[in-house]
């Protein structure tokens, strides 16, 4: 009589927990977005672009509540340009390397309720994220004039983000506002 209560109890309790796995995002939930960012915003550098790295981010996001995740995120992006100054070229670069803290709301299932909206929860996340952090600027100059001085900014910015799952643990992102770099990143996200 033990096993069959305890079966029981298990065919009655199961579906709670694979409800609770059926969401794109949920408390407890490990995210990793990694991807590019997209229209860097305040430099306009003049010459011929010599070399580019595409800005490239990740970001790692934990849930702590039904509504709220926090984590890391780091960036990187270069560029190199060269022009004509007198009788030769001058070469020139910045490197950037981004570190700092994001946390993100998550607020697919509360749009729901408010406007009696069918978004899948299984499929989509849609949240808003503020993240905080330092931007490391490194500058290059083979003429022997550094007209720019490597310096260190403080980075604070918003941005409004949906992800798509493909599968269960594996999905694609978007995110517009103040990036890592940019206005605009996607990516791939992969959930553990």
């Amino acid at each position: 009589m033990g096993k069959f209560k305890i079966i029981l109890i298990l065919f009655f309790i199961a579906p709670l927990f694979a409800h609770a796995q059926d969401k794109a995002y949920e408390k407890g939930e490990k995210v990793l977005n990694v991807g590019i960012s997209l229209g860097y915003y305040g430099y306009g550098y003049f010459g011929n672009r010599t070399g580019f790295t595409l800005p490239l981010n990740a970001a790692f996001e934990y849930g702590i509540t039904e509504q709220i995740s926090v984590g890391p995120y780091v960036g990187y992006a270069r560029w190199a340009y060269e022009y004509n100054v007198g009788a030769g070229n001058t070469k020139y670069s910045w490197s950037f390397l981004a570190a700092g803290a994001r946390g993100s709301f998550h607020y697919t299932e509360i749009l729901n309720e408010l406007t009696d909206g069918d978004i899948n929860e299984e499929k989509v996340d849609l949240y808003v994220s503020l993240l905080m952090g330092l931007e490391f600027r490194s500058y290059k100059d083979d003429s022997g004039f550094d007209y720019y001085d490597n310096d260190t900014v403080f980075i604070l910015g918003a941005n409004l983000g949906v992800r798509y799952l493909l599968s269960k643990n594996v999905g694609v992102y978007l995110e517009g506002g103040r990036g890592t770099f940019g206005w605009l990143n996607l990516g791939v996200t992969a959930r553990f």
